[in-house]
């Protein structure tokens, strides 16, 4: 019986032992990686009942390139779209939920989100908890110039960790006070 204690207490300060005690960047990654799935799609809900964001798909050249036709006017009670989308767009095309096509929304994907770096590791003084820095770059496509106020190339993040038994875990999305109060 003796030996089985000291056998059970040498297995469990070998495993705490092994559990990685500092936060580098190749862990960071990997959980950043397996928590958020990049490379990510960026969609963006286009409205082809509105006319004002008819037009706004009219002036970004997306007519010209061959992707959408712009109805430029229509009589009163027709019910055809201001905005259809040619067979040149059909890849960026996603699906729509069914409420949004009764509403004549389609979703078009308009980037990749790739995990960019890490920027910055600040461990807290417990050496316990620590915050985070990195970047995503997006990839745009053709789409991107139907959003009216243009999409950033990079975006940069904060993530909180904390360090329990079972190594060094990602928060998930919740307030600094509760990740300071962990």
């Amino acid at each position: 019986m003796k030996k089985l204690s000291y056998i059970l207490a040498t297995l469990i300060l070998t495993i705490i032992g092994c559990q990685p005690k500092k936060l580098d960047e190749k862990l960071v990654t990997n959980l950043i990686l397996g928590k958020n799935h990049y490379p990510a799609i960026v969609h963006h809900d286009i409205f082809c009942g509105d006319p004002t964001h008819a037009y706004t798909i009219f002036k970004s050249g997306l007519v010209e390139k061959g992707f959408v036709k712009v109805l430029q006017s229509k009589k009163f009670g027709d019910t055809t779209s201001f905005v259809s989308f040619t067979p040149a767009a059909k890849p960026y095309l996603l699906h729509t939920p069914a409420d949004d096509k009764i509403s004549k929304i389609q979703r078009v994907k308009v980037a990749d989100e790739e995990f960019g770096a890490i920027k910055e590791i600040r461990m807290m003084s417990s050496g316990n908890k620590a915050i985070v820095e990195y970047t995503t770059i997006r990839r745009k496509n053709v789409f991107a110039a139907a959003i009216k106020n243009g999409l950033k190339d990079t975006l940069n993040h904060e993530v909180y960790f904390i360090r329990t038994d079972d190594g060094w875990k990602l928060m998930d999305k919740k307030s600094e006070f509760e990740f300071l109060s962990y």
